[in-house]
């Protein structure tokens, strides 16, 4: 009878780490929804949507690791072709909410900016050098925006826990800079 428990156990345990990495993307993007839900509330709701967007962004260090812990370097979880997907659209919630909310960046040249990204990404059938032209400005402009909005804010928690999360992600990002966003825009 104990054989039989440990297997199922170790049955459920193999499921959820099989699943894991696209839970964490799925956290992202509800995350995502979360905050552009937050877009009514306005600038009252900056600082959860501040911590919303860094607890999206610790998931999005943490499902490549588990994926590639759990299944292997070569293998990605049924979401993990998405990824990029789910994180442009994530980045362009959190620019909703700054927009709606009127926060340093006017309305319309927020709406403007996601209405080309969104187009964009449709017309050339969500590419990722496509994706990745919206996504890193965006990451860019709204890192700016936070330090222009709440400066204290900024140094004491978006600044440090941003430094944590690229030391901590060092290898994969230093990857992603010199070979897989060159290689997707060689394409």
């Amino acid at each position: 009878m104990r054989g039989k428990r440990q297997l199922s156990l170790n049955q459920g345990t193999s499921a959820i780490s099989n699943n894991l990495a696209d839970f964490l993307t799925m956290t992202r993007a509800g995350i995502g929804l979360i905050i552009l839900s937050l877009s009514f509330v306005g600038k009252g709701a900056y600082i959860p949507v501040v911590i919303l967007a860094l607890v999206a962004a610790a998931t999005d260090v943490l499902d490549g690791r588990v994926a590639r812990k759990y299944l292997g370097k070569d293998r990605e979880g049924k979401l993990g072709k998405h990824d990029l997907t789910v994180d442009t659209i994530f980045i362009l919630c959190i620019l909703a909410y700054i927009s709606v909310s009127g926060i340093v960046v006017p309305k319309v040249l927020g709406f403007a900016w996601i209405g080309l990204a969104v187009i964009s990404a449709f017309v050339w059938k969500l590419k990722a050098k496509v994706l990745t032209l919206f996504e890193i400005p965006t990451i860019l402009a709204l890192f700016a925006i936070s330090g222009i909005y709440d400066l204290r804010l900024f140094i004491l928690l978006i600044v440090p826990t941003t430094l944590a999360g690229v030391i901590f992600n060092w290898d994969r990002m230093w990857y992603v800079l010199r070979v897989k966003i060159p290689r997707d825009f060689s394409e």
